[in-house]
């Protein structure tokens, strides 16, 4: 069939189709695609308005292993199909990329349920960055930057969202050396001490004689001691009460802990949200510093596709920077796709994570770039404090080999 004999545009109309039913757990949304003349099809001119679902969302359920219960886990899926569709434009992206016949599938696991952090995972499968790249990408939520690590290392997936000192601690501990970081999304831990207002506690010298409340996980990574450590703070002067359950946050509210530690965005915002709290002090301001969510691949996958790995990331890079211009825009696109979230939240979490994205080190570089020595500070601290065997260089744990060149 000739341009000539299919004229496709998108007609600005609301969606009127029928909706499909919320028992199978899919919702859709629709763009409508009029056929202005199609001769060869025996059908007179204007006759056929065609409306088809852009994207729909599955919902499925995972286990959380650390909290024993489960939550919600959707894939997202960017499907578009249509034997009458020869060409169009949808969202400032050819719809013919989308119904190529060789998009690559990936699979990508995030490191925990869907937030304002993965804002530009979605944005960039919302306007089709991923399928410019000839990709289609799934994206599934996590429980956890291990189980995320896990699961790349198994093959279930072919791209993960897990902390960079994980990853490291893992290719000791659990032999997960054919996994390699190739961009890191969160390089600033947001890691710190929280206090309510008037605690008192506005510099590291202030927890002594103070009241920690604390996970157990976060006690044993070690960070709290090297926060300590960095600023001649005596941890022996610092009274610890291990909380589990999320429980840290309702004790430091009810007044039974002075302080906790963990992140200033959310957690902080949490607390915040029902009594004024001090200025987080961040870890990263200290000297404490651990790079956080990387983009990890497994090495054999890598060295097969490559240039799907460059086509994946040159997209988040596209897609990071229309978070960054209209941060309500890529809510919106988040809130799409897990529409259970709470709006307010991603948002403020969209907005806060900015300043989470770049060191001293790798500020006025690409998104996604990571200083060396950023990464040599994070094995440090982890082969201090962690207990982890020394041994372990940059090169074992990333590579920036796969992202677009840096001035």
């Amino acid at each position: 069939m000739s341009a000539a004999d299919a004229q496709w545009r998108r007609n600005s109309h609301s969606c009127t189709h029928e909706p499909l039913p919320h028992a199978l757990g899919i919702q859709s949304e629709c763009t409508t695609i009029e056929q202005s003349s199609l001769p060869s099809s025996g059908l007179p001119p204007g006759s056929l308005t065609r409306e088809i679902p852009l994207a729909y969302h599955l919902n499925a359920t995972i286990k959380n292993d650390h909290h024993q219960q489960d939550f919600p886990m959707k894939h997202l899926f960017l499907r578009t199909t249509s034997t009458l569709v020869t060409a169009a434009v949808i969202s400032g992206f050819s719809l013919s990329a989308a119904l190529a016949d060789d998009l690559k599938d990936v699979t990508l696991r995030l490191a925990w349920i869907a937030g304002g952090v993965d804002a530009p995972v979605f944005m960039a499968a919302s306007k089709g960055y991923f399928a410019e790249q000839g990709l289609d990408v799934e994206i599934v939520d996590g429980n956890g930057s291990t189980g995320t690590i896990k699961a790349i290392g198994s093959g279930d997936f072919d791209i993960g969202i897990a902390g960079l000192g994980a990853l490291a601690q893992a290719q000791q501990a659990a032999g997960a050396s054919d996994i390699i970081a190739v961009a890191g999304l969160l390089q600033k831990d947001p890691t710190s001490i929280i206090s309510l207002k008037g605690s008192g506690i506005t510099s590291p010298k202030d927890i002594e004689g103070k009241r920690l409340g604390t996970e157990a996980g976060n006690l044993e990574d070690g960070m709290i001691k090297a926060f300590a450590e960095a600023n001649d703070v005596d941890m022996d002067k610092v009274k610890i009460i291990v909380i589990n359950g999320g429980g840290d946050k309702i004790a430091l509210l009810k007044g039974d802990v002075d302080f906790i530690n963990g992140w200033a965005n959310p957690d902080g915002d949490k607390v915040s949200a029902q009594k004024p709290i001090e200025e987080p002090m961040l870890f990263a301001d200290y000297g404490v510093n651990l790079i956080g969510s990387s983009v990890i691949v497994r090495k054999d996958y890598l060295a097969e596709h490559g240039d799907e790995v460059k086509g994946f990331l040159a997209a988040l890079v596209k897609a990071k920077a229309d978070v960054a211009a209209d941060p309500e825009a890529a809510r919106n696109v988040v809130m799409e796709a897990r529409p259970d979230s709470d709006p307010d939240g991603i948002l403020n979490e969209i907005k806060v994570m900015q300043k989470y994205e770049h060191t001293a080190a790798s500020e006025g570089k690409p998104y996604g770039w990571v200083a060396p020595e950023d990464i040599e500070l994070t094995i440090s601290l982890l082969e201090k404090y962690s207990g982890m065997t020394p041994g372990l260089t940059p090169d074992d744990i990333y590579t920036p080999d796969y992202q677009a060149p840096t001035n």
